[in-house]
């Protein structure tokens, strides 16, 4: 019974704690412990500083005639000493008191220990003294000496000072005689004999009548009497006591305060860390299973609007800590929670799903709700704790997959599940058909919003969050509102955006930043608080600070450091039993998953963008490494490489990546044919599929021919940002299709959309520089029929690039005889593939390849493009002495240059040099008439006659230059280029140098 009111009492406390209604009163006992006598204690120095001895008990009385014989300054200069002569510093009760965290605290005392504490800590609080500290206090808190201090001269203690007080006083004492008509007031460091306690409550009572709020008074006492108790109830105070054994005593502090001070300490402590959720769930009378399915999931809907907690926030909730012998930190390992209750434990064990007979309907939506979001936030299994070891931490026996036990709708059409899946086109038909109102449903509003930014509509998603903020606030989901407020200011950079795509003008930007920027996070908090529940309000605190967000970045960072001795260690055979790519997996899923999923707009966390693609080269290395860490893996010590990528990974690849660096990062690491899980293969087609065929429908009557879906495309070409997005999804895809290991019916049938797409989409001919890899890479999984369809969606668009060029390379080797009849060569720009051109001369038919050498002949007239030059003789298009003459001028005024490596664009002088000679050598230029003496370079006069060159002149080191096949077939003739080569490499041996020798020498046998 006593344990049941203490813990009522405390309850009622704390939930005045979270709600931001708690008034400290702090009397003399709070000081006690830092050398401040205590009111009788006083009283009785007093006395014996009387001129004469005094049989009066009234401490007022007592006061007033130390002052009469005294005078005031003698008279406060005792009391200075009576009060001050023991005094040491503040104590654990003065720290604890604000570490609650009241909206106020009002003293009695005239120490000066709180204001310690206060700027100590940097606490928000203004001290009020005396009446004129109120209209100027700057902070919301306060800290109140409501019977003054001795530095403003305006103490209260004599009976003068109590009879005048209200007069002298008027301001600090009708406030706080208020905040008893609506604040929780907590007595602390009173006595339940203190008269100033009683005067107090009783001139409260005749003002407020039956209005006032029920004050809480803690004593030290393990025992008050029931006609005490009863006494001060009626006086509207609840004495808040609790017997000795009940109390949980931290004996860390215990040495440090009296055993007064220590019981009232540990009360406080107690309240301070009280589990109010927990404690009514505990009232819950129903039975057993029910009631553990109910606290399940009424403690998981408190977070309706968060369906993904951070893992220590879910492990620290009601009833899955209960009975927990370790830390919420230590409860979660890996994606396995431990779970010390049995009750709890044994139902989900026993819980089959969806199909339980042995659960009523609302039991199996409520347990469906509960596991799904607990799997939300990474938690896959639950297991028992087992045996503990020295550091104090338990291992995990018997765990249940919880996965297995849930319901997800795979087939959801929502407008987020459409965008996850990449479908795009019907995303935006949601999207565009949706209204925020009074019948939408908030969780919904919450979905549009969030995918409006998804697609780069900045300025609409504006008005959606400002409309669901209006609407969470009237259904007082204050939360809700918060998150709003929060995504509207991760929106600010963004929505400037929207300029470019002429949706808004300048000045209306500037007007939506200077709303955003009136939004105070700190403020809305604090409003917050009132509406939700402690632990809901803790992690909105953690959302706004972005502490989570940035814990994953740190260790995901730590997690990178470790990778390259890992790598390491493999490449050079040695075994690993590093666990980094799974340990890397989770996080990097854990973070991806808290924003995304709940709906929190990642714009403003940089660290986020730059660690994600971090992790995407991290997974594509873990992968690489399998080639080596197969031949000594070790299961017993987990993974230590990626052995195939799933639907996460693949989403990460898409969502996340550079391709341009991605595809370097591929290459460098000669990574190909990439396995995909087989439960994660269907489901990636489906969605590269989906993410192609947006650009298209096809018709319900007359023909299956796909037509461009022009609604879809419009909004694509009004909208760059989102155009930008979705070219860096197609290139990704096509890295994807590239680099993946997918089959060859499954790579045909998507690049049959890779085709309609391009030909749909508005996109310019430099956007898909993702398909080149794909027919370097998969040109043999294609028939003549589908390349030829890409070779004819080209032409149509006058796309002509390197892609063009190898799907044309691709259908000569399956087709020797193919002609490429498509081409519109009015419109070819043979300055702009001035390296890739023969290829298209050599697949014209013969009454094309005259007028494209027409053009080339003008070109060359009007350009002297010496790679148009090279390439045009090299190849037979154009071999007549005219062209070889004009090309013979250009690189003869190139030779006659000087030059250095220091040159500007030097290479650009070398190079076609080199080419002039490379077709010398094979025979099919004339250089006779080219007068040696001109050539300024001793290297070009050497390559221009090596066999006639001084030997003692040769440089080896233009080797390094020349090591082209047509002159090192030359030079393996001339022993004195091979004598220098040798004598080079016996004085100093190089890599390259010996490369180059050993392809001199290679020619050298074959003569």
């Amino acid at each position: 019974m006593l344990k049941n009111r203490y813990n009522n009492n405390a309850a009622s406390i704390k939930e005045a704690i979270i709600n931001d209604r708690l008034v400290i009163f702090a009397g003399a006992g709070v000081s006690k412990d830092s050398g401040i006598p205590l009111w009788h204690e006083l009283e009785k120095g007093i006395k014996n500083r009387l001129n004469e001895y005094t049989s009066e008990t009234d401490a007022l009385k007592i006061a007033q005639m130390l002052y009469n014989e005294k005078g005031e300054k003698e008279y406060n200069d005792i009391l200075k000493e009576l009060l001050f002569k023991n005094t040491t510093r503040h104590n654990l009760l003065h720290e604890i008191l604000l570490d609650i965290n009241p909206q106020h605290i009002i003293t009695t005392n005239y120490d000066h220990y709180f204001e310690n504490v206060i700027k100590d800590e940097g606490l928000p609080f203004s001290i009020v003294s005396k009446d004129e500290d109120l209209p100027y206090a700057k902070h919301k808190k306060l800290l109140i000496k409501y019977h003054g201090d001795f530095e403003n001269h305006n103490i209260v203690l004599k009976e003068n000072d109590y009879l005048e007080f209200s007069q002298n006083n008027t301001l600090k004492e009708v406030f706080v005689k208020s905040l008893f008509s609506n604040k929780t007031i907590l007595f602390v460091g009173y006595s339940v004999s203190d008269p100033n306690l009683k005067l107090l409550i009783r001139d409260i009572q005749h003002i407020l009548k039956k209005h006032y709020q029920r004050a809480y008074l803690i004593t030290a006492k393990n025992e008050v009497s029931d006609s005490e108790v009863k006494y001060f109830e009626n006086l509207g105070i609840n004495i808040v006591f609790q017997d000795s054994e009940s109390i949980i005593k931290d004996e860390t502090i215990e040495k440090r305060l009296s055993d007064i001070g220590f019981n009232i300490y540990n009360q406080l402590k107690y309240i301070k860390d009280f589990k109010l959720y927990e404690y009514r769930s505990f009232l819950d009378n129903d039975s057993s299973k029910i009631k553990t399915i109910n606290e399940l999931y009424n403690s998981l809907s408190r977070f309706h609007y968060i369906r993904v907690l951070p893992q220590n926030t879910l492990a620290r909730l009601f009833p899955i800590c209960k009975n927990s012998k370790q830390e919420a930190v230590h409860l979660i390992n890996g994606a396995t929670l431990k779970c010390f209750n049995d009750e709890l434990y044994n139902l989900i064990a026993d819980f089959k799903g969806k199909d339980d007979e042995n659960y009523s309907k609302d039991e199996k939506e409520k347990l469906n709700y509960s596991l799904s979001r607990i799997v939300f936030s990474g938690v896959y299994s639950i297991g028992k704790p087992g045996k503990i070891d020295s550091f104090g931490n338990y291992s995990v026996k018997d765990e249940i997959d919880i996965t297995t036990k849930i319901t997800v709708d795979p087939n959801c059409e929502c407008i987020d599940c459409l965008i996850d899946k990449y479908d795009y086109s019907n995303a935006i038909k949601k999207i565009f058909k949706y209204d925020i109102n009074d019948n939408s449903e908030l969780w919904e509003d919450l979905v549009y919003a969030y995918n409006l930014f998804r697609v780069c509509d900045f300025y609409t998603c504006y008005f959606a969050l400002n409309k669901i903020i209006t609407k969470s606030n009237r259904l007082n989901r204050l939360e809700v509102s918060f998150l709003a407020k929060y995504n509207l200011k991760r929106l600010k950079w963004a929505i400037r955006n929207d300029f470019y795509n002429d949706k808004i003008n300048w000045d209306d930007i500037q007007k939506v930043n200077e709303e955003i920027d009136k939004i105070d996070l700190d403020d809305e908090l604090d409003k917050v608080k009132y509406f939700v529940d402690e632990d809901v309000y803790l992690l909105l605190k953690e959302i706004r600070d972005g502490i989570y967000i940035q814990r994953l970045c740190n260790e995901i960072d730590e997690i990178f450091v470790k990778v390259p001795k890992t790598v390491e260690n493999i490449k050079n055979g040695g075994s690993e039993s590093s666990n980094v790519f799974n340990n890397l997996y989770r996080t990097v899923k854990k973070l991806k998953s808290f924003l995304q999923d709940n709906f929190i707009i990642g714009n403003g966390f940089s660290p986020v963008e730059v660690t994600l693609n971090k992790s995407i080269n991290t997974f594509i290395l873990g992968y690489y490494l399998k080639s080596f860490a197969d031949k000594q893996y070790n299961k017993l010590f987990g993974l230590s490489h990626i052995g195939e990528f799933d639907t996460f990974l693949f989403k990460l690849i898409i969502e996340d990546s550079k391709p341009k660096e991605l595809l370097k990062f591929l290459k460098k690491n000669e990574i190909n044919n990439i396995k995909i899980a087989k439960g994660s293969i269907g489901r990636i087609i489906l969605w590269i599929n989906n993410f192609l065929k947006s650009s298209y429908k096809i018709p319900m009557h007359f023909s299956n021919e796909a037509k461009k879906n022009t609604s879809f495309i419009n909004v694509v070409e009004g909208n760059e940002l989102f155009e930008n997005d979705l070219i860096r999804i197609f290139n990704s895809i096509c890295l994807v299709v590239a680099y993946f290991d997918f089959s060859k019916e499954q790579f045909k049938t998507i690049y049959k959309n890779i085709n309609h797409y391009i030909d749909f989409m508005p996109f310019n001919i430099q956007d898909y520089y993702g398909l080149e890899k794909i027919i370097i890479n998969r040109h043999d999984d294609l028939d003549s029929e589908e390349l030829e369809e890409s070779l004819r969606i080209f032409n149509k668009k006058n796309y002509i690039n390197n892609s063009y060029n190898l799907i044309l390379e691709a259908l000569i080797k399956k087709n020797r005889a193919f002609k490429n009849t498509g081409i519109n060569l009015n419109k070819y720009e043979i300055e702009s593939h001035s390296y890739r051109f023969t290829i298209i001369y050599k697949t014209l038919p013969i009454e094309m390849k005259s007028k494209f050498k027409s053009l080339l002949t003008a070109k060359l007239d009007e350009e002297k493009d010496t790679q148009i030059f090279y390439l045009s003789i090299r190849e037979k298009i154009l071999n007549t002495k005219k062209i070889k003459e004009q090309y013979k001028k250009i690189i003869l005024r190139k030779l006659k240059l000087e030059f250095d490596d220091s040159t500007p664009n030097v290479k650009w002088i070398l190079f076609p040099i080199l080419q002039f000679y490379d077709l010398a050598y094979k025979g099919i230029i004339q250089t006779n008439d080219i007068n040696v003496s001109e050539i300024t370079e001793p290297k070009f006069k050497f390559l221009h006659n090596p066999e006639k060159f001084k030997k003692d002149e040769f440089d080896v080191n233009w080797l390094f230059e020349f090591n082209w096949e047509s002159f090192c077939k030359r030079f393996s003739k001339i022993n004195y280029i091979i004598n220098s080569l040798e004598n080079e490499l016996l004085k100093k041996h190089d890599e390259k140098l010996s490369e180059i020798y050993f392809n001199i020498r290679s020619f050298g046998s074959k003569n």
